[in-house]
């Protein structure tokens, strides 16, 4: 029977293509397997060389330097200082000093599983985080007449929020969370990468030079966790969230201070500014500095945000 000059049938072409199709997927499906037990195993290592290269006090785990800072010389007025996410009150430099040279008593609590082992933020959500700094608001609250509430960072986020339930007598907020500065590198939002990494990977090494200090001398006293727990980051992000989607910002009228450098290579100072714009806040100082990244207190620009934030709280 002579050839019909049909075309062969494509059904084993297809076959194979989807053979191929299927290896190809399990092959991406293990080597992502193969990554995120990388990324586990370095995170653990991280945390286990961190603790035994850190020097803390052996009765309370506090590493040394991470203390709580309390100047109570009986005054009627103090400020609350919230220290930013895996630092420590160290955060703030000679900040605490300056102000109680100006007459305030100053009160900087260790956050929620904080300047401790990182293993301790295992856990720790974005409600647990503000209700703790809840308890030290209401503490300073009872105990003065006149109350300050000064926040860094992810503790500006924070002081933020409280300050909207229960206004303070004067807001300060110094480079406030509201958003990561984004690079080309990234490729994802942060925010995303946050929540597809979170439910597979338990810590996260911090990348050598990531702290946002152009100051060397200055990245040498700022203390901050060598690896973090990713539910602690998620809680970071939710904190976010809540303030610029939840928290009612018209009842921000209290005189605030925003600082913050266009040089942060942490928070976006776009989003910062952003925030800034819709504060009510009466008066309401806007502060930009130009030399220094994220870490306001210990860069090149450290005396003249000390001055301002002096400067704007005054005297009791």
């Amino acid at each position: 029977m002579e050839p019909s000059g049909h075309p062969a049938p494509v059904r084993p072409v297809r076959r194979r293509l989807r053979g191929l199709a299927v290896r190809a997927a399990i092959a991406l499906a293990g080597l992502a397997a193969l990554c995120v037990a990388g990324v586990n195993c370095a995170g653990s290592r991280a945390v286990r060389r961190y603790e035994a290269a850190t020097p803390r006090d052996p009765q309370t785990g506090v590493i040394v330097g991470a203390e709580p800072v309390r100047i109570d010389r009986g005054r009627k007025a103090a400020c609350l200082l919230l220290h930013g996410w895996i630092c420590t009150p160290a955060d703030y430099g000679a900040l605490p000093q300056a102000l109680d040279a100006a007459g305030w008593d100053v009160y900087c609590p260790l956050q929620l599983g904080h300047g401790t082992t990182p293993r301790d933020l295992r856990g720790v959500t974005a409600d647990r985080l503000l209700a703790h700094a809840r308890q030290h608001y209401a503490a300073v609250r009872r105990r003065y007449q006149r109350v300050v509430l000064v926040g860094f960072s992810m503790g500006g986020a924070m002081a933020a929020m409280l300050a909207a339930e229960h206004p303070p007598d004067r807001l300060v907020l110094v480079a406030p969370f509201c958003g990561v500065r984004h690079r080309w590198y990234y490729l994802l939002p942060a925010h995303w990468w946050d929540a597809l990494v979170t439910p597979l990977v338990r810590y996260v090494p911090r990348p050598a030079g990531s702290i946002s200090c152009h100051r060397p001398e200055g990245r040498k006293a700022i203390l901050s966790y060598g690896a973090f727990p990713t539910d602690a980051s998620h809680a970071l992000f939710r904190l976010r969230s809540r303030l610029l989607r939840d928290t009612p910002l018209a009842r921000l009228t209290m005189p605030t201070l925003l600082v913050y450098s266009t040089g942060d290579d942490a928070c976006s100072p776009k989003a910062i500014d952003a925030f800034g714009q819709r504060l009510p806040a009466q008066p309401k100082r806007v502060t930009v500095f130009t030399d220094s990244g994220h870490h306001l207190f210990h860069d090149h620009d450290r005396e003249q945000a000390i001055a301002a934030v002096v400067e704007f709280v005054g005297k009791p």
